[in-house]
């Protein structure tokens, strides 16, 4: 889509926190599959979009890269995968019934709910086409993205689509000869010993990295004695912010006494707002659409026990943090940010406030040692076996009510396969929490995805009642 070439981050390695959310993916409870569900126009053209996504796969190589754990003490490499076939990633169906919105919906979180087959990319598109048999509710066609965390963030994943999506509705195709070829598949360390030695000679290479990073800031101390004081400090707050990455950062606070259940079954809901409505609610109440949109759901979680009169001390949630400095595509560079509210019901401005002034104070506290805090304690985690980080995973998210996650889309109309996206529902990562609300712009609307785990909220429909309910007041 974009005329300038993209950077793409292509690493033979993991890093140590995509290593942790692959390890975590062996418990299904805990999977941090992610991506978004597109409505059309039109009915999506199939062979054009499995034809644009050879192309993007030839572009991006990890599309047909595959986790090879056969190591041990460093994380997994990536490697070529040489039975890559895009028809095992790239599908089409008819959705059934009346083919409402709800329909493509429930498919979407179907194919969420699924595992991932980790002997091949992780990777999986779903071309939709509407019912034949159309209603005033039927859509046309819809497109269903779903990749595992370990090959992007949203922020990434918004700039890999680029690749298959398009400024105009039917542009011309690239011819197969501009299609630059795939790499043969690197030779891989072969017998226990070569490996071994692979994996030691990688360690001690990011080992003597943070050395010499060491080295350099000690040399400066003579020279300048605040600096001392600011690495000090510095050092203070990477371990707090450890310690805060594996308990989840709540301290004694349990969250919502409804929400506790987890499973891995999944559930979509999904509602769009005026984006220029938001931006003006957060110019009148003195902040960001952010802190509108954080807002928002503490006001529909506090709404939603109320109604219930189940009385809660505070809710646990968290904010992402981007801290990716580049504009390439995949990859991962964020932090997540957990944070308590009060469980008293408040009005919307009062909740509006409370949720302002915390998420300012978290984000400062944060500062730059977020992502370090993150990978640090991603490499002591690591070092556990897989059922020991599925336990701490299972009881780090007893505790966390949900995450949100804000993104910036395009805002212009754009085209796949044919159609023209009239929605674009994001659906963030789930990871083990109730619910994970995200939202993303698009074409002046900010559309919301609550991607639920209906064993922990058993009301959805509700829940997203209350979310719409609660951005409806903060805006009016």
């Amino acid at each position: 889509m974009s005329e300038a070439a993209r950077d793409i981050r292509q690493s033979t390695r993991m890093t140590e926190t995509e290593a942790l959310m692959w390890a975590a993916e062996s418990d299904p409870w805990l999977s941090s599959g992610m991506g978004s569900v597109f409505v059309l126009d039109e009915a999506p053209d199939f062979e054009r979009f499995l034809a644009s996504m050879e192309v993007a796969s030839h572009s991006l190589l990890r599309l047909r890269e595959k986790v090879d754990d056969s190591g041990g003490i460093a994380p997994p490499r990536w490697v070529i995968d040489d039975d890559f076939d895009i028809n095992e990633h790239v599908r089409r169906v008819k959705l059934p019934g009346k083919g409402g919105v709800q329909e493509l919906l429930d498919l979407t979180a179907q194919v969420f709910q699924d595992p991932f087959d980790v002997h091949r990319p992780l990777w999986q598109f779903v071309a939709v086409e509407g019912p034949s048999r159309k209603t005033k509710d039927s859509i046309r066609g819809g497109i269903i993205m779903k990749l595992h965390h370990s090959v992007s963030d949203g922020i990434g994943a918004l700039r890999l689509a680029e690749m298959y999506l398009d400024f105009e509705r039917n542009p011309k195709p690239a011819e197969a000869s501009d299609l630059p070829p795939v790499p043969e598949t690197e030779e891989q360390p072969s017998g226990a010993v070569e490996v071994l030695l692979s994996e030691i000679d990688y360690v001690v290479r990011q080992q003597l990295d943070v050395a010499r990073r060491v080295a350099a800031e000690v040399s400066l101390w003579s020279a300048d004695r605040a600096r001392i004081k600011d690495a000090v400090s510095s050092a203070g707050g990477l371990l707090k912010s450890v310690s805060g990455s594996f308990t989840g950062g709540y301290g004694e606070n349990t969250g919502s006494p409804l929400w506790k259940n987890r499973s891995r079954h999944r559930h979509l809901e999904a509602f769009d707002m005026p984006l220029d409505d938001l931006r003006a609610a957060s110019k009148r109440l003195g902040g960001s659409i952010n802190d509108v949109f954080v807002a928002g759901s503490a006001i529909a979680a506090s709404r939603y026990h109320e109604e219930r009169n189940t009385p809660v001390e505070a809710f646990n949630l968290s904010f992402i943090i981007s801290t990716r400095s580049d504009n390439a595509a995949g990859g991962n560079s964020f932090a997540p940010i957990p944070f308590s509210v009060t469980g008293t019901p408040l009005s919307a401005v009062e909740m509006f406030e409370e949720v302002k002034t915390t998420m300012a104070a978290k984000r400062e506290e944060a500062g730059a040692t977020s992502a370090d805090a993150m990978e640090l304690a991603a490499g002591l985690a690591t070092m556990l076996p897989d059922s020991m980080i599925a336990k701490a995973g299972r009881a780090r998210a007893a505790k966390h009510d949900w995450a949100t996650s804000n993104l910036r889309g395009a805002p212009i109309p754009i085209f796949v396969a044919g159609g023209q996206i009239t929605h674009m529902y994001p659906v963030g990562p789930l990871g083990g929490t109730a619910f994970n609300l995200t939202a993303m712009s698009y074409n002046g609307n900010l559309h919301f995805g609550v991607f639920i785990d209906p064993r922990a909220v058993d009301d959805p429909k509700a829940l997203r009642r209350h979310l719409v309910e609660a951005y409806a007041t903060l805006c009016s």
